[in-house]
């Protein structure tokens, strides 16, 4: 504990000499923000938990990480040995046992890991956290791995599997960046006694755990880290390594040895890197799970796939928002059932969602501008990929690249997590916590949001851990003492799992999808910041100097010109009245007639008439930057979907058909002048469903069988010009689902779809799917193509508006129609890939 002592004259704190603290302070050989990951501060450890405990001379440190490093390699290679003997019998007897029976063998061979999950949470809130002269090296070696308990390993027989799998096939190296990352907040906090030696230890290649002298270059790219840091990474892989070896022995305890290797299952588990939690149906999110997944080497392919699926599904979103008026109805729902609703009147609420349409807008731009920074990073990387490696210099351009993305994640990791903040308040799952009224005497428009409690205590975790944790989540990245987003991202999805459905109900739709963009901007953020050979940090005003930069558009949105944006409130509170009067207070009514066409005539007109003004809001806003015309009108674009004639064309062609059957049943004179005037046409390729109620809980059966083909020829129902290798064989539940999706009866328009069923359906038919944080499902198939639904939530039932969509989605990105799914014959289990 270093020159600190327990104060006699107040118990609970510390003193100690100026002289004797002086003395202890290991100066670090450099004071930048990068150093300070591997050493203290010179003023910090005037703190007593921030204190060296002592120093290191350069021949005991240099013992010390040898021998961690002899350990790691030593046990790695055992564990490998076993697995590749013994895999496929530690699987079956791992598997075998009950909870209560891993458990008890945990207790006995690992007697040092933690009880339950989340150690960081609960230790932040105890008070031995504070006694630095009573520290145990049990609880010194859970903080070391945060992430691994008791709990953890033995509710899922899966997780170790992918443990052992992980930790064996990478060298220790590869997950060196991930370990020191996850002692930040005990490293930030000084909750872990810490020796001080100037020296650094090499953090890659063949060698690794070397110590050697401080070279700022390499130290500054994370080449080489500080003593006291590196040694604890060191040592936390030395005691995972250790852990797992013991489990490992005491599974296989009396195996012959001569037997022959039993592997199969192993390889077939291992080749498909794809791990489930028990009752999932969706692999687990890398980012969430990543000490059970691959280590974090940057591919800035999947960081781009990432960006790319969130630019095309909040593109799609906006889509249906203007071009679905069913979709624009259930939306205006979903949003109007947040608790100031109840305190504001009707021209407020109007503004209100104008306004979150506004931000929906803005969000899809941020995608796109992320996109574009990924492009960019990824066509340098082609470019410069033979000369980046581990130990060397970043190319000059690829490195500024990096810096420049992070830049852009980091401002949207705190962005979305605004965004969250603003929502929270409004929710009536967390209306507790808030007081939300209008005091008297306040202008109109105006509400009052306080916090009624504090949302940092011990007690605030353990009576409401759902408001904790997103709380949690409102904390800048940069801040060291924050938890990790992802921690906390894995907490939430462990609590829903596990909580009641009226808890689950508390965080709606809305919600849930502001935490999905949340979580993904993070994890990127994180990618690219466990990158190695690490980039140099940047700033906005270095990356607007830059010629090479300033030119890019999240960089003209960054940089204003002389004439600053001008608040939009009154244009989206005059622009959303007339959507609410005009178009969501007057829901279509009755049967297909000629009332009705000339009702759905009207509620279109409203629809496009809120998304002209739209379109002028955006271009005002966009002039008060550095855009230029031709970027503006490119900007505008995904907004001007009713203009177009995919939009136009099937409004037409649906309008014309029911006024042809109406002429046909019941001849009337004013039908021939009932046409569209093509002079002001616009349309949508969206056929108009009924009406209907958003469901919040499920209906029993209500997966119903379909009248649909049963053999790819000659088929009743199939479309001819479609070739046999564009038809796609499934079973009889899953061309339910697709029925659904693509539907051509009343009946079949108004069905909800467990979510379980839609995932067994669509992977039925070659795609993979993988929870992408948040409630985003990312689907992939054999041919590299990807798309992001989100999972329903709180009630995992797809209602009948949202499954069309994705029918729609699925039209649209990968030419997906009724017609092209057959019922497989019973002996014919062959299935084609879309």
């Amino acid at each position: 504990m270093g020159p600190f002592y327990p104060n006699p004259l107040q118990p609970g704190t510390y003193a100690a000499k100026e002289a004797d603290i002086i003395a202890s302070i290991g100066h670090p050989p450099c004071d930048c923000h990068d150093c300070q990951t591997g050493f203290y501060a010179s003023p910090e450890q005037y703190k007593p938990a921030l204190s060296y405990r002592g120093k290191l001379s350069e021949s005991n440190a240099r013992r010390l990480v040898e021998s961690y490093t002899k350990e790691i390699h030593e046990n790695r290679k055992y564990l490998a040995d076993r697995l590749k003997m013994h895999a496929d019998l530690l699987m079956s007897r791992w598997r075998k046992r009950s909870q209560e029976k891993r458990q008890a063998l945990l207790a006995e061979v690992a007697p040092d890991l933690e009880p339950s999950q989340w150690i960081n949470i609960r230790y932040s809130q105890m008070e031995e956290r504070g006694f630095i002269h009573r520290r145990e090296l049990r609880r010194r070696r859970q903080l070391l791995a945060p992430w691994l308990s008791v709990e953890v390993l033995k509710s899922n027989p899966a997780v170790l599997y992918a443990l052992l799998h992980y930790r064996t096939a990478y060298p220790p190296d590869n997950w060196a960046a991930f370990d020191c990352r996850q002692l930040t907040l005990s490293w930030a906090c000084g909750w872990l006694d810490v020796d001080f030696c100037n020296k650094c230890v090499v953090m890659y290649g063949p060698r690794y755990g070397s110590l050697v002298d401080w070279e700022e270059i390499p130290a500054h790219r994370a080449d080489i880290l500080g003593f006291p840091r590196a040694r604890l990474v060191l040592e936390a892989q030395a005691f995972i390594l250790t852990t797992l070896r013991s489990i490992v022995d005491k599974v296989l305890d009396g195996v012959d040895d001569s037997l022959p290797a039993r592997t199969n299952k192993w390889q077939e588990l291992t080749v498909n890197a794809g791990f489930k939690r028990t009752g999932e149906v969706e692999f687990w999110s890398p980012y969430t799970n990543q000490a059970f997944s691959a280590p974090p080497i940057l591919d800035i392919d999947y960081l781009l796939s990432l960006a790319k699926t969130r630019l095309e599904a909040t593109g799609d979103h906006l889509w249906h928002l203007q071009c679905d008026p069913a979709y624009m109805r259930r939306h205006i729902k979903v949003q109007s059932r947040k608790s100031f609703f109840k305190i504001i009147d009707g021209t407020e609420g109007a503004a209100y969602f104008a306004w979150e349409v506004y931000e929906e807008i803005l969000g899809h731009y941020w995608w796109r501008w992320i996109e574009m920074e990924c492009r960019n990073v990824a066509s340098l990387h082609r470019r410069f990929r033979d000369n980046i490696h581990p130990g060397f210099p970043l190319p000059p351009r690829y490195d500024q690249a990096l810096g420049a993305l992070e830049l852009i994640l980091v401002n949207q990791v705190i962005y979305r997590a605004q965004f969250l903040l603003d929502n929270m308040p409004y929710c009536p799952g967390f209306s507790q916590h808030w007081t939300v009224d209008r005091a008297p005497g306040m202008a109109k428009g105006s509400i009052r949001v306080e916090r009624k409690s504090s949302n940092n205590t011990k007690e605030a975790f353990e009576e409401d851990p759902l408001d904790y944790c997103l709380s949690q989540l409102l904390g800048r990245p940069d801040e060291q003492t924050n938890f990790d987003h992802a921690m906390l991202f894995a907490f939430l999805q462990n609590h829903l799992s596990q909580c009641t459905s009226k808890e689950k109900a508390r965080i709606d739709e809305n919600l849930l999808k502001r935490l999905s963009d949340l979580s993904t901007c993070h994890e990127m953020l994180v990618a690219v910041r466990l990158s190695r050979p690490q980039n140099k940090a940047r700033d906005i005003s270095e990356v607007i100097a830059s010629e090479t930069d300033r030119d890019r558009q999240a960089w003209k949105k960054m940089h204003q010109s002389d004439a600053s944006p001008r608040t939009p409130q009154i244009d989206l509170r005059r622009c959303g009245t007339k959507l609410i009067e005009d178009f969501y207070a007057k829901p279509l009514s009755g049967q297909k007639s000629l009332e009705w066409v000339r009702q759905s005539r009207a509620s279109r007109a409203a629809l496009e008439s809120f998304w002209d003004s739209m379109r002028g809001i955006m271009r005002k806003y966009f002039t008060g930057y550095t855009f230029t015309g031709e970027d503006i009108d490119g900007l505008l674009q995904i907004i001007s979907a009713d203009k177009t004639p995919e939009y136009v064309d099937p409004v037409r062609s649906e309008e014309d058909k029911i006024l042809a059957d109406l002429k046909n049943n019941k001849p009337e004179p004013m039908l021939r002048r009932l046409t569209l005037d093509n002079s002001d046409a616009k349309a949508k390729r969206e056929v108009q469903s009924p009406r209907e109620k958003i469901k919040s809980r499920p209906e029993p059966g209500s997966v119903q069988p379909i009248t649909a083909p049963s053999a790819p020829d000659v088929t009743p129902g199939v479309d001819s010009s479609l070739k046999t290798d564009d038809l796609i064989v499934v079973t009889g539940r899953s061309l339910n689902i697709f029925g659904f999706m693509f539907p051509e009866t009343a009946e079949e328009s108004t069905k909800t779809v467990n979510w379980d069923d839609f995932v067994h359906a669509i992977c039925e038919v070659g795609f993979t799917a993988r929870n992408n944080g948040g409630s985003a499902v990312l689907f992939e198939n054999t041919n590299g193509g990807k798309i992001v639904f989100h999972k329903p939530h709180p009630v995992a039932k797809i209602d009948s508006v949202m499954i069309r969509t994705m029918g729609k989605r699925m039209a649209k990105w990968f030419g997906w129609s009724r017609e092209r799914f057959v019922l497989a014959d019973s002996s014919d289990t062959s299935h084609h890939s879309p």
